[in-house]
C-alpha cells in the first residue's frame, strides 16, 4: 500500500507514561507511516528531535507567567515537523506532514482515504481548525507538500524560534505563532484550508471532538489524566 502521508508526534519517556501510550497503543500502524520524535531514548521506535536541544538550552532558564508564554514547552511541534520535513520528506518521499497532538486515543477510520476526503485541499499550505474568537486548535495540522510555499511556511516559523524572536510576540504558545505566521502569508495571497468553526463557539470549546470525534479523541488539557473526553459522545464512559 502506498503511503502518501507522513505522520508525527513528539513525547518523552515520562508523557508516555502519563499517556502517549494510549497514541501509541491505538495509532493505526498498518494504515498510515508514523515517526515518533523525541529528545530522549524511548523504547519504542522513535527519531531524536535535535534542533530543538539548542532552542531549549538558550532559553530553559526563562521563567513564564502561564502557558501562552511558555515557548520552551511549545516549541517542540514547530522543531518535530520542520525536522520531519528536512530529513523525512526530502525527493517528494511524501506528499503531507500530519501532525497530531501525543494526547490522542484513536477510535477508528484514521487513514489515507480519510485524510484524503476530510483534510486535503490542494490549493491550501495548511488544513487548521480555526475556532471562534480565538487563537486556532493546533492538535492536528495537515501541511500539503504539493503546494510551492509550504516549506517556506514551515521553515518561517522554525526561524522565529531560531531566531528568538518569538519572545517579541504577544503570545509565545505554538498555536498563537502558527496563527501569526498563517496571516502573514495569508495577506501575501496564500490560502490555508479552515475547518474550523468560525461562527459559535462549540460546546466546551472542544473542536477537534466536535469534528472528528468519532475517529480520534483528543484527551487535552485535564483529560489527559483520564485518557478520554467527556464532550466526545462517541467516548462517554
Amino acid at each position: 500500500m502506498t503511503m502518501t502521508t507522513k505522520v508525527v508526534t513528539t513525547f518523552n519517556n515520562r508523557l508516555y507514561k502519563d499517556y502517549a501510550h494510549r497514541f501509541w497503543d491505538t495509532f493505526p500502524h498498518s494504515e498510515l507511516d508514523l515517526t515518533v520524535y523525541s529528545e530522549e531514548h524511548l523504547e519504542i521506535p522513535h527519531k531524536h528531535l535535535y534542533y530543538q536541544d539548542e532552542f531549549v538550552a538558550r532559553n530553559g532558564h526563562k521563567r513564564t507567567r502561564d502557558y501562552k508564554h511558555d515557548a520552551v514547552r511549545f516549541c517542540y511541534k514547530p522543531y518535530t515537523i520542520a525536522q520531519c520535513l528536512e530529513h523525512e520528506c526530502r525527493d517528494n518521499a511524501y506528499e503531507r506532514i500530519l501532525w497530531i497532538d501525543a494526547d490522542t486515543v484513536f477510535l477508528r477510520g484514521l487513514t489515507e482515504k480519510w485524510i484524503d476526503h476530510h483534510l486535503d485541499k490542494i490549493d491550501s499550505i495548511m488544513t487548521y481548525m480555526g475556532r471562534y474568537n480565538y487563537y486556532s486548535e493546533t492538535g492536528l495540522l495537515l501541511f500539503n507538500l504539493r503546494h510551492a510555499q509550504t516549506r517556506r511556511f514551515i521553515h518561517t516559523v522554525r526561524e522565529y524560534y531560531d531566531s528568538n524572536t518569538v519572545y517579541l510576540l504577544e503570545q509565545q504558545h505554538d498555536s498563537y505563532v502558527w496563527d501569526y505566521v498563517r496571516t502573514q502569508f495569508e495577506a501575501q495571497g496564500y490560502k490555508f484550508n479552515n475547518i474550523g468553526v468560525a461562527d459559535r463557539k462549540v460546546p466546551g470549546g472542544h473542536i477537534a471532538v466536535h469534528l472528528f470525534g468519532d475517529v480520534m479523541d483528543h484527551c487535552k488539557g485535564k483529560r489527559k489524566v483520564k485518557g478520554y473526553s467527556s464532550e466526545n459522545r462517541y467516548r462517554r464512559i
